[in-house]
């Protein structure tokens, strides 16, 4: 395969941009699997990119199975591929899409073009994509990676252990409610190892194709299956060197969990199809926001494979539960969403910041978020609460001389529910809130919360 990024961005398609742009500040890379030959290519922040076998597309892969301009990636707040009348096609999902339609894909799905196959990764980061429209080979480890807001203290500990763990070799499995900062500890959990400068390869467990998922994470040869034209490379090969997310690891049909386990085991992946193992280095870093236990008690989750990813278990507590850091990722997520629209950054009024503190966010920094985002957009120099549309859970709050109270209730609550998880013994619940005992106690008679017997 010889691939070709194209320097010259006056051939660019233009596109039309959404006011929002992509989801919060990410890199987009193009992953291309071809027989054994991995590649993978930067892509820029929004617009049109064009891949095929002529020299004047973004990307030109010298194929023979590709057109001369095979299909486009449309790249903006969604990722959608355009099938542009292909003479082998582009396939999603097992079927063939319709010629110059757009058609939306999730990040980590993979699709074929020919006897290619290719996947868009995302990588947050706190820095812009590329402003220009080419496409240019993209190497070594994610520069720009978020820096997390860490002021609660079990989040504190959470990404002191994580950081030791990587180091190491065993598996790790990250645990945490939808929205709660999975990937963005899994990706820490890469770039601290000494794998960070290899590939980091994501598969979205639950974005795969259930009739291609094994051809997809072990690769296949030629005549395994109808379509399977020529040898090529899985996912798991892909990332030869350096590491794996599997991210929903949870939704893998329990036939392929079997498979994995025997990777995880003997460090050897045999593509369907062939009867020779290749021998593969990678590390699993696998992520989920399913009861994995429960799942094994169902007799929907292998235990064996379970003991296998969860060498160290880190569970990411839900925001709700570390609502010191709402305000400072809220400011973030403010200045940013008023930065990529140049905007003026609004100020938050003093009821919009206690409707923040005092909200569930059952959909965690993931919510929060999106929240902000669309705040932005609906405020002028001022978000109130009424611009952070926050529904029946903020449609009443207090006058700003009620902050206090409110941030008492929220202290009281996490103390009882500090003293509920620990079952009654304060020195522990204390701990766990990283507060001195003494200090505990004294809350305790503040709060006439009654002190438990034991």
């Amino acid at each position: 395969m010889r691939v070709m990024a194209k320097r010259d961005a006056a051939d660019a398609v233009t596109t039309v941009r959404t006011v929002d742009g992509p989801r919060g500040p990410v890199r987009r890379t193009l992953l291309v699997l071809a027989g054994d030959d991995v590649k993978t290519f930067e892509l820029p922040a929004s617009g049109d990119v064009t891949i095929g076998r002529g020299s004047k597309c973004d990307i030109a892969i010298d194929h023979p199975t590709l057109s001369r301009a095979h299909f486009v990636i449309r790249l903006d707040a969604q990722i959608a591929v355009i099938d542009r009348d292909s003479a082998n096609g582009t396939q999603l999902r097992g079927a063939r899409l319709p010629a110059n339609k757009p058609v939306v894909i999730s990040p980590y799905e993979m699709f074929h073009a020919g006897d290619l196959a290719f996947v868009v990764q995302e990588t947050a980061t706190t820095t812009h994509a590329p402003a220009s429209r080419e496409a240019r080979p993209a190497s070594g480890p994610v520069d720009g990676a978020p820096t997390p807001v860490l002021l609660d203290p079990a989040m504190k500990r959470l990404y002191e252990v994580a950081t030791r763990v990587a180091r190491g070799t065993i598996g790790v499995l990250v645990v945490g409610e939808t929205g709660s900062g999975k990937e963005v500890l899994a990706e820490l959990v890469h770039r601290q190892s000494p794998r960070a400068k290899a590939p980091l390869v994501r598969i979205n467990c639950a974005a795969l194709s259930e009739s291609l998922i094994e051809s997809e994470l072990f690769g296949h040869v030629k005549g395994a299956f109808t379509g399977a034209q020529t040898d090529r490379a899985g996912l798991i090969e892909a990332a030869d060197g350096g590491s794996v997310l599997l991210d929903e690891i949870g939704e893998l049909p329990i036939t392929t969990q079997a498979k994995l386990l025997r990777v995880l085991e003997d460090h050897r992946v045999t593509r369907v199809g062939a009867t020779t193992p290749r021998t593969v280095d990678v590390r699993f870093i696998a992520a989920t926001n399913r009861d994995l236990e429960a799942d094994i008690a169902a007799g929907t989750f292998r235990r064996d494979l379970y003991f296998r990813i969860a060498g160290a278990v880190l569970a990411i507590p839900p925001l709700r539960a570390r609502r010191s850091e709402i305000e400072p990722l809220a400011r973030t997520f403010l200045a940013d969403a008023a930065r990529r629209n140049s905007l003026p950054v609004p100020e938050l009024t003093p009821a919009a910041l206690t409707a923040l503190l005092v909200h569930p966010w059952t959909g965690n920094v993931r919510e929060l978020k999106s929240t902000v985002e669309r705040a932005v957009l609906l405020s002028d120099t001022t978000i109130d609460v009424e611009s952070l549309s926050l529904g029946a859970a903020a449609e009443s709050p207090r006058d700003a001389t009620s902050l206090p109270d409110e941030l008492e209730a929220i202290e009281k609550q996490r103390i009882v529910d500090a003293l509920a998880q620990h079952g009654g013994n304060q020195t522990r619940a204390a701990e766990a809130l990283g507060i001195p005992r003494r200090t505990f106690v004294k809350r305790l008679a503040q709060y006439g919360i009654q002190r438990p017997r034991r």
